[in-house]
């Protein structure tokens, strides 16, 4: 096999397993939230509190990651990030109580975004010509979801062999900041160094071009389509709790479906990958599944309100899932679609990132109030706003190629 291709989809394999591995620690507290509780003696509001604290830094450092990926290599920014996390894991696991897990979470919120995500993201782009675009991020993220998979998998193992649940959840937290350790010193001996160009920009330039890239109507359309699709991909989380108050799924099951979640994510992304290089357009992928979205959400109106058609409900969401997964390989692949050139993919990501994530600050707040209020009309009127999503990315997919295309004939 030739050693060029074994380099590179090694190196996307090491990038899949490390961006799964990642933000297994700054959401542990899901996983874990009884065992962490108490071992450290925290009430529920301060156990919200250290997601508090990850997100206070992680929003900006989504925009401040721009800059970091195009001034630095990504080989220092990824190595940094995982070693750094890896230790920040080690910590934690030793439940140091509330103050010190705030500084902990706080401290993540720097390594797994501004240190992280646009690096991880240029990382990728820069494995392949314009051809992979598509390949590339679909392999990586599905590859993504089936190594998280197996690292919930091999956790929950090792908690379940613990009496005390609280040494269990402390050496599964421990394994996989181990796990981050390794791959934090493997990405320096595998990823090659190739950012020398950026780094002879001054932090002055590069921040002006982060500036410049603000003004660039394409990258505010790349913003809107990871708007409304990342709006899907949340509310895909309301799913299994809406089987289980009305359709009479187990809690047990409903823990077993969103463990399949990431098996989906394997199966959509390689197909929207693939997919996308196949038909030679990214932005199609990414229109065809946006308007399936919409029929797939208005699909819930018309399921009857009956226990029977509990498999009806779990078929449309696993196969909604699907689509959401092939958009989400895509639409970073994007930027290479719209004509932004590699130099800039850390600013454009950064960017797209900030503002294309805003749906966390408040949508879950939204349509919690919409079920607490109106019951199941509540989770209607959430289907109806997904489905609006899902046409809002088909139309910002095609105006981005009409675009594209238009400059192409002009050329």
């Amino acid at each position: 096999m030739d050693k060029k291709f074994i380099k590179k989809y090694g190196t996307l394999l090491l990038l899949a397993a490390g961006s799964g591995f990642i933000f297994q620690l700054p959401y542990i507290r899901e996983t874990f939230y009884v065992p962490i509780q108490k071992a450290m003696g925290l009430t529920n509001s301060q156990m919200g509190m250290l997601n508090a604290w990850y997100a206070i830094v992680a929003t900006p450092a989504y925009f401040l990651g721009g800059i970091v990926a195009d001034k630095f290599s990504p080989k220092l920014m990824l190595t940094f990030s995982f070693i750094s996390t890896g230790l920040l894991g080690l910590w934690f696991s030793t439940f140091p109580g509330f103050m010190a897990s705030r500084i902990i979470f706080g401290a993540m919120g720097f390594t797994t975004v501004m240190t992280f995500w646009s690096s991880v993201i240029k990382a990728t782009r820069m494995l392949g010509d314009s051809s992979e675009q598509g390949r590339l991020f679909g392999l990586q993220e599905g590859l993504r979801g089936i190594l998280n998979a197996l690292l919930v998998f091999v956790m929950t193992g090792i908690y379940a062999k613990f009496a005390d649940k609280v040494a269990g959840a402390s050496w599964s937290i421990r394994f996989c900041a181990i796990l981050l350790l390794v791959v934090g010193v493997l990405c320096w001996f595998v990823i090659d160094n190739t950012n020398e160009n950026a780094e002879s920009e001054t932090l002055g330039q590069v921040i002006g071009g982060m500036m410049k890239c603000l003004v660039i109507p394409r990258v505010w359309i790349l913003v809107g389509i990871v708007f409304t699709a990342y709006s899907i991909y949340g509310i895909m989380g309301y799913v299994t709790t809406y089987a289980i108050n009305l359709y009479g799924l187990s809690e047990e099951a409903g823990a077993t479906v969103g463990g399949i979640r990431y098996l989906l994510q394997g199966v959509g992304g390689i197909i929207g990958g693939f997919l996308a290089d196949k038909i030679h357009s990214r932005l199609k992928v990414i229109m065809g599944a946006g308007g399936l979205l919409a029929v797939n959400w208005m699909l819930f109106f018309i399921i009857p309100a009956e226990v029977s058609a509990l498999p009806l409900v779990l078929g449309n969401f696993m196969f909604g899932l699907i689509l959401v997964y092939a958009i989400r390989s895509q639409y970073f692949a994007d930027i290479d679609d719209a004509g932004l050139d590699v130099n800039i993919t850390g600013r454009v990501s950064g960017i797209v990132s900030t503002f294309g994530y805003l749906p966390d600050v408040f949508m879950f707040t939204m349509i919690g109030g919409w079920i607490d209020s109106y019951g199941r009309n509540g989770y209607n009127m959430m289907f109806a706003y997904a489905a609006a999503m899902g046409v809002g990315c088909l139309l910002l997919a095609f105006l981005l190629h009409v675009i594209i295309k238009k400059d192409k004939k002009t050329a």
